[in-house]
């Protein structure tokens, strides 16, 4: 049944995107009011993990094509699909699982209403549009595309967002997300730019249930458990957000500083992120950043699902460099420097090739 169900879903998908191509090709969609985009990237990784007797390797690859139609000067329509496993922070699927179909799931689709000048409108399942200095995975990841209601309002050097995301919804529970963030952006001289956010985000009633109840495979990703199986803390998160874009010895640098703490946990309830990037001769881009996410500073299942042993109770080092061979195709390559369970050495290898239409 489950084979059948996601063929369903295949099929579904690929008619829906036929069904615009063809929309577009006949008239029915006017071609300059209609945006495609396509991204590919192969991973090859490498483990040594040395609470485990062997190294391990495996081949990754994520893809996904997007639309996006301007209906009228206020409403535009995104749509994008996504390789896909069930994950909710990830978007990749791994090689070698023999001759399966891979999966394609409804990766966003939502809309964008321009309410006013200053106001934008967002509902569906959509592009996190919370702020995150230096694209911070520290929260939440970069797959992690929320469902809901936000409103983003801009007036001069002040943002801010305001979401209602259902996180969880059956019959048997509900669990909201209920998200606020504002923030101020300032040009401080010809060369640099500061950006800071105060931001709350507050799970309801997840301490309620226990992760086989919601998280997509049933693990703690790190967060802790009382003697029932069920979370033990709640998770109302606060957020600071420190950006600031400059030059660092005459080229293109960004600092930046990502920290939360949940303040529904009595212990291990903090976690942070500091580091810096750089655009070396308008080519490579090196980054560098330190993080430590203690148990229970926020919800594992939602942060970075590559750094350390995923989830949370990880500390360690993070080193990524960058180069655009074409203006369609780069090469990244990135290192992990960790610490799972704050002990327990954890190294891992990410080597990308990406391409971009």
């Amino acid at each position: 049944m489950a084979v059948i169900k996601k063929s369903r879903i295949v099929i579904i998908n690929q008619v829906l995107v036929t069904s615009v191509l063809l929309s577009l090709f006949t008239g029915t969609l006017a071609a300059e009011d209609f945006n495609l985009s396509y991204d590919f990237r192969f991973r090859y990784e490498y483990t040594d993990d040395s609470g485990e007797t062997d190294t391990r390797t495996r081949n990754r690859i994520r893809t996904r094509l997007g639309a996006n139609y301007s209906a009228s000067k206020q409403l535009d329509l995104f749509v994008r699909f996504a390789s896909a496993e069930e994950n909710t922070a990830s978007a990749e699927q791994t090689l070698g699982t023999g001759f399966t179909v891979s999966d394609i799931g409804m990766d966003q689709m939502y809309l964008k209403y321009d309410v006013s000048k200053n106001v934008d409108l967002l509902f569906g399942k959509m592009e996190n549009p919370f702020f995150k200095p230096n694209k911070s995975l520290l929260i939440f990841d970069g797959d992690y595309n929320p469902k809901g209601l936000v409103f983003s309002l801009k007036h001069g050097e002040v943002f801010s967002n305001i979401g209602h995301i259902k996180f969880d919804e059956n019959p048997l529970r509900t669990i909201d997300l209920r998200s606020f963030q504002l923030g101020w952006s300032k040009s401080i001289n010809d060369v640099a730019k500061a950006k800071i956010s105060f931001a709350i985000y507050d799970f309801d009633k997840v301490n309620e249930f226990s992760p086989s109840e919601i998280t997509f495979n049933g693990k703690n990703f790190g967060n802790s458990l009382d003697e029932n199986g069920n979370y033990l803390y709640g998770f109302s998160l606060r957020n600071l957000s420190l950006e600031i874009k400059t030059s660092v010895m005459n080229m293109p640098g960004t600092f930046f500083l990502d920290m939360v703490k949940n303040s529904d946990a009595d212990e291990n309830d903090s976690g942070f992120q500091s580091g810096l990037s750089v655009v070396i001769s308008d080519k490579w881009k090196f980054t560098y950043l330190y993080k430590e996410i203690e148990s229970d500073s926020t919800f594992g299942a939602l942060t970075h699902s590559g750094f350390g042993a995923g989830g949370t109770d990880n500390k360690g080092h993070q080193f990524n460099l960058s180069y655009p061979v074409t203006k369609k195709f780069s090469v990244d390559v990135v290192w992990f420097d960790n610490k799972k369970k704050m002990a327990i050495d954890y190294n891992k290898l990410f080597l990308d090739f990406k391409y971009k239409l």
